[in-house]
């Protein structure tokens, strides 16, 4: 595969929603949607699903701290021995990308590393190359990491996409100086990795970028279940709100284990109905025990089945239904943008709508 595209662009009049099809070699991708990452994969055994996720794409994802990514950049069987296991995680009839969660300061900071996680990516067969940002590596610094990237691409001969992923910062004017040298490089695909968090002043760059160049893809990595605004944490599921900021696709954030045991209670599951994010005692109290779902872990039934087993069961049980429910509901969201609804559809929706009533009236108007 050699090219990434998108095609047949409608854009919704009122925000900065775009319905595509993105085009990968052969692949042809209804957008906007959601790709599956491996923690979700690897649910399926335990959630007791046999079919494999749906998903045209698929985000090898990786937690990387510092002793994970330092084993790496020194030890040549740990590259060769992940590149064996990232190649047969996935069947050949998906498009294949990695992402690494870099945790406690891990980071790229010198070509001779960029070049090991670059030779990485090439000895697993991946489709398309990604080239991360840090959050202590400088605007500048990046950019030189995409020059590497680039001649490391030419002397090698590897004719894939390279997918430049920046960090999302927390102001507006950092956002803007990475996408512009980002730009420069003239990306057919360009990453954003949300840190599992809401960064607004980062989304109104990628909107303005998108509208720049409309035929770039845009991905979200890390996307988290829920909108964190301020200090308020809303019901909101901020996967489905995020094509009014022109992300096209997004994927799920990467959870490290938890400090404290994690219960069943506390496991946020997806509302259909209201697209947000609730948990068991909202479930009971808004939706009578039900999640309004048909799909595989759902089966139409109440949620009293959903709940029993295992703590890391119900855990599995959620992340399937989310990626299941989520893409199932996308559909309907590209078909509002198609029709220039996609405004009157969040709003239609109760924590989408609760959501909008935070955000600045003319980003409502277009």
């Amino acid at each position: 595969m050699s090219a990434v595209k998108l095609a047949n662009i409608k854009s919704d009049g009122k925000t900065g929603a775009t319905q595509s099809e993105l085009q990968l070699g052969q692949h042809r991708v209804e957008l906007p949607n959601r790709f599956p990452i491996s923690p979700e994969r690897n649910a399926l055994k335990p959630a007791g699903i046999k079919d494999p996720l749906p998903g045209e794409i698929a985000v090898l994802a990786r937690l990387a701290p510092p002793d994970m990514v330092k084993k790496l950049l020194t030890q040549e069987d740990a590259v060769k021995s992940t590149a064996r296991f990232l190649s047969k995680e996935t069947g050949p009839d998906v498009t294949r990308l990695l992402f690494l969660a870099f945790r406690g300061g891990a980071n790229i900071s010198q070509s001779k590393d960029l070049k090991t996680i670059l030779d990485l990516q090439f000895l697993a067969g991946l489709d398309i190359i990604t080239v991360q940002h840090t959050m202590d590596m400088s605007p500048e610094d990046f950019e030189a990491n995409l020059k590497f990237a680039e001649k490391w691409a030419e002397e090698r001969g590897v004719y894939k996409p390279l997918m430049p992923v920046i960090q999302a910062p927390d102001n507006r004017e950092t956002a803007n100086q990475l996408l512009k040298l980002v730009e420069k490089h003239e990306p057919s695909a360009l990453g954003l990795d949300l840190r599992g968090g809401f960064y607004y002043h980062s989304l109104r760059e990628i909107e303005e970028f998108k509208e720049r160049e409309p035929e770039v893809w845009v991905h979200a990595f890390q996307v988290p279940p829920k909108v964190r605004f301020g200090r308020g944490l809303l019901a909101c599921s901020e996967g489905m709100i995020l094509p009014m900021f022109g992300v096209d696709s997004f994927s799920r954030w990467i959870v490290p284990p938890p400090p404290t045991p994690l219960t069943k209670e506390v496991i946020n599951v997806f509302d259909r109905k209201g697209w947000g994010s609730l948990k068991k005692k909202d479930f009971e109290a808004l939706r009578d025990n039900s999640s309004g779902c048909s799909c595989q872990v759902c089966q139409g039934k109440n949620l009293e089945p959903f709940y029993e087993g295992k703590v890391l069961e119900v855990l599995a049980k959620a992340k399937v239904h989310d990626h299941l429910s989520q893409r199932e509901e996308l559909g309907r969201a590209r078909q509002s943008i198609k029709k220039g609804e996609y405004l009157s559809l969040l709003r239609s929706k109760e924590y989408p709508r609760e959501f909008l009533k935070h955000i600045p009236q003319d980003k409502q108007e277009g």
